[in-house]
């Protein structure tokens, strides 16, 4: 057994331990499991608690908030992953032999999210889970022996699906891919690939809607990102030259080149390309390049930032 303490209160104890370079840990966070692997890169934010019966592998790149609690058998959680805060994974059923989490990469996971164990859960890459969302692989608590309703099982959702806050999906259900739900939707029934849907109970409500390939359409919201992002780069100060070639469908940032066709780019970065590249991820256009995405903050928050609440630290 090896136990790895941390000197702000968090450890991890675990059988098989592995952890890449560049490890942050806040504190009071703990860890427990049978094999741990966590990739190069990863963040784990403060009060963290990880309950683990055999596996826990987390990707490079991945970033987890504060306040989650994790409990099953396996939980593997792919690269690039961003995870929030106050998310439960467990609840009842938790130490089943079933209770396995698989999460994709690229995918995210916010803040509140349930995410109930009894029964397999698996999130495919690409994956959006919004706020207050919960998963569920049981259901039951009046007595079945009397007529009342209960459900068990395994709930799959594919990859390039968008689930919003306040939906709900009950056991035995497979969410396809390329689907979008609508908002505070109950999803008691599967989802084919590629359609639009949502209601309480949940309906498809367009067949075969994505993915759309529409060349005038992407023109027209890249020359809008790229107005956008020069009124941005105007505020924060920053000195940028953007550009766009449709022919070549080629993004230029200054001296960077962003291939929208190949999603790779070209060149060196600096802060202002990474400004850039953040930018467009927050509009789903996501060059993933091994390096963490951020952003410039603007100067007024920065000076705010910079100042001491010490009054001996403060001009």
């Amino acid at each position: 057994m090896e136990i790895r303490k941390f000197d702000n209160g968090s450890y991890i104890i675990a059988d098989s331990l592995s952890i890449g370079s560049n490890f942050r840990i806040g504190p009071n966070t703990t860890i427990r499991a049978t094999s741990c692997v966590i990739g190069d890169n990863v963040t784990l934010g403060a009060n963290n608690t990880f309950l683990i019966g055999k596996e826990l592998t987390i990707g490079n790149l991945t970033i987890f908030g504060s306040h989650n609690s994790l409990t099953a058998r396996t939980i593997h959680i792919g690269e690039y992953v961003y995870w929030d805060s106050n998310v439960v994974v467990g609840h009842g059923g938790k130490f089943s032999e079933d209770a396995h989490l698989q999460v994709g990469s690229y995918s995210m996971i916010c803040a509140r999210i349930t995410l109930n164990v009894n029964h397999a859960i698996s999130i495919g890459e690409y994956v959006g889970i919004g706020e207050d969302v919960a998963v569920w692989t049981h259901g039951s608590y009046l007595p079945i022996l009397e007529g009342f309703p209960a459900d068990f099982g395994p709930v799959s959702i594919g990859n390039k699906v968008w689930l919003p806050a306040k939906s709900t999906v009950l056991p035995n259900r497979r969410i396809g891919n390329n689907v979008v739900i609508g908002t505070n939707s109950l999803i008691n029934k599967d989802l084919p690939d590629g359609c639009l849907a949502g209601g309480i109970p949940v309906k498809v409500l367009k067949e075969n809607y994505y993915p759309s390939h529409d060349p005038a359409r992407n023109e027209q919201l890249v020359q809008r990102i790229v107005a956008d992002y020069e009124q941005l780069a105007a505020y924060k100060q920053l000195d940028v030259r953007v550009s766009y070639e449709p022919a070549t469908a080629e993004l230029r940032c200054n001296e960077v080149v962003f291939y929208l066709d190949t999603m790779k780019t070209q060149g060196a970065f600096t802060v202002v390309e990474e400004d850039f590249r953040d930018f467009l991820r927050r509009r789903g256009i996501k060059f993933y390049t091994g390096q963490p995405f951020s952003s410039v903050l603007p100067e007024e928050y920065c000076r705010l930032l910079a100042i001491s609440p010490d009054p001996d630290g403060v001009e």
